[in-house]
Order: C-alpha cells, then structure tokens, then sequence
C-alpha cells in the first residue's frame, strides 16, 4: 500500500512540474499544445534536448513562424507629448539641477 501511495504521489509530482515548471520560457504543457500531434512533438522534444546537450547544431535558416505577428510597420507611441510638457519637463529638470 506504501509503495502505492508513493508511487501517487510520484505521478502527480510529475503532473504539477509537466504542467507548471517552465523550461526554456514555456512549460512542457504549453510545447505540447503548440505542436501539431504526439509526433510532431517528440520530434521537437529530442531537437531540443540535442542542442541543448550539444549533440546536434540548432537549424539555420528561416525560423518556423510560431504564430507570432510582426506589425508591418511600427506601433504609434501611445503617449502624446506637446511642447507645453516638454517646457515644464525643461523647467523642472533645471530647477532641479541648479540644487
């Protein structure tokens, strides 16, 4: 019964860190559900465990689109700054300075 529970505890110790320790920025959950089958993502898996191991060179060329957007062209600044903010901003840097 011992090695039962222990053995429990084990797979759901192996569950939390599957689904909540990240490694590499994602959890092995999140690898999972990004790829396109059990295949797919053992495919990737042992990539990854062979670079990071150095058996093996990362891929050069074009990287895989991961469903990312890249704007064409640059977000606008989200704060507009007028001339009069950027006097005050002046003042209070030189009053500041001459303390």
């Amino acid at each position: 019964m011992a090695k039962l529970v222990g053995l429990l505890l084990f797979a759901g110790a192996l569950a939390a860190a599957v689904a909540l320790v990240p490694v590499g920025g994602r959890t092995v959950l999140e690898r999972y559900r990004a790829s396109r089958g059990p295949a797919d993502f053992a495919s990737r898996s042992w990539q990854e465990v062979a670079q990071a191991t150095g058996l093996s060179r990362p891929r050069t060329g074009k990287p895989a689109a991961h469903g990312q957007r890249h704007p064409a062209r640059k977000a606008e600044p989200a704060e507009r700054h007028t001339d009069a903010d950027r006097a005050e901003l002046e003042r209070i840097v030189e009053e500041h300075a001459r303390r």
